[in-house]
């Protein structure tokens, strides 16, 4: 019959722990739940500065639209319209166009953006000169007369800060 000898530091049962743990696997775990924190973290602030860029992108978007749709209606309103044309002949041209309020001077008229916008669109025309349709270099005698008129429409987007002022010149028949 064989008999053996175990010695107390070899013979444990089965499943039992080490008396003795240094905890190094703890503290690398820690680290490393803390590098994957960070990183998820730096990736929100990533996703919620581009929601933010594409939100101020898409106001911006509906501010053009809504100052486009008051100059079309400015110059609808020019075209069509002899009294419109009377009423901007005395009408003084904006001092600084991109300063304008929309409310001081009072605009001419309102165009209509729908419902996106904070508030609708509004334009300023005024005269600015009269000219002959004649061609000097075919010799043509006195043409039609037209006036020139500015146009500037303010609009703003779905936040009172997405403002956009567009300018245009108008030809209109006298």
């Amino acid at each position: 019959m064989r008999t053996t000898q175990r010695s107390s530091e070899t013979a444990r049962p089965k499943g039992s722990l080490p008396q003795r743990q240094n905890g190094a696997t703890l503290i690398i775990a820690l680290v490393m739940l803390l590098l994957i924190s960070l990183l998820a973290i730096g990736g929100m602030q990533g996703s919620i500065l581009q929601e933010r860029m594409a939100s101020n992108a898409h106001d911006g978007a509906i501010s053009f639209q809504a100052a486009e749709a008051a100059l079309r209606q400015a110059e609808t309103d020019l075209m069509g319209s002899p009294a419109a044309r009377l009423t901007a002949e005395t009408v003084d041209l904006l001092p600084t166009p991109s300063d304008w309020d929309g409310a001081n001077p009072a605009p001419a008229g309102t165009g209509n953006a729908g419902g996106d916008v904070s508030a609708q669109p509004v334009y300023h025309h005024a005269y600015l000169a009269s000219f002959s349709g004649s061609s000097m270099e075919t010799g043509a005698g006195a043409g039609p007369f037209y006036s020139r008129f500015e146009v500037t429409s303010r609009g703003q987007g779905g936040t009172d800060e997405a403002v956009t002022v567009l300018r245009s010149t108008v030809v209109a028949p006298q």
